[in-house]
């Protein structure tokens, strides 16, 4: 385990539902609420986390002025409030923290937000997902490619979004948002073949 009992058990402690975070967001609260509305699941899927002998505990490090926070969250809060099989708690990584994300890096070394941690009820770590699933990081880079390509005259091509000038970053944001908004059944998808990977070992 990447992170001691102790440790998890105040990062539980300290942490929100998916409901209370959406409530108290104050970036992406329209697209939290309208996501977690949006997000069906199907029979089969809601007869999969049914089927799980007992709750998955979830520690999810997010913040909510990130997009990928804002497209998929509302997913794993969907499934805690139809099935009750996934205990989906929040905590913001920055600053208090920041500890636990260093324990679940992403590939490239460096903190990514989501993250999302799983236990069993006895304490033991299932799995880990990180910030999206891969269809959609296709589609991303799709996405941007699109944008500066209809957009010659912006500056900042190649740049990082977080380089950009905060006129082009809005536009691109809201460029990805609209693209994303019209793919969460491929999102949902994605997402809920890796969980039911990490779950697959739930035993009683």
């Amino acid at each position: 385990m990447a992170i001691s009992k102790e440790r998890r058990d105040q990062a539980f402690r300290d942490a929100v539902s998916v409901q209370t975070f959406i409530d108290q967001a104050q970036v992406n609260q329209n697209t939290l609420r309208r996501n977690y509305e949006a997000y069906q699941l199907n029979a089969e899927d809601r007869a999969y986390f049914a089927s799980l002998p007992e709750p998955v505990d979830v520690l999810v490090l997010a913040h909510d002025w990130c997009g990928d926070v804002a497209a998929n969250l509302p997913l794993f809060g969907r499934i805690d409030e139809e099935t009750g099989k996934l205990n989906v708690r929040v905590i913001p990584r920055d600053p208090d923290n920041v500890d636990i994300a260093e324990q679940y890096l992403h590939a490239d070394g460096k903190s990514h937000i989501p993250t999302y941690v799983f236990f069993n009820r006895q304490g033991e770590e299932l799995g880990v997902f990180i910030e999206r699933p891969e269809p959609i990081t296709v589609l991303l880079n799709e996405w941007k490619e699109t944008f500066w390509n209809e957009h010659p005259e912006l500056d900042g091509r190649g740049k990082p979004i977080s380089q950009l000038g905060d006129s082009v970053k809005k536009q691109l944001l809201t460029y990805i948002k609209e693209n994303r908004s019209e793919v969460l059944e491929l999102e949902k998808t994605a997402i809920v073949q890796e969980l039911k990977r990490i779950t697959g070992g739930v035993t009683a």
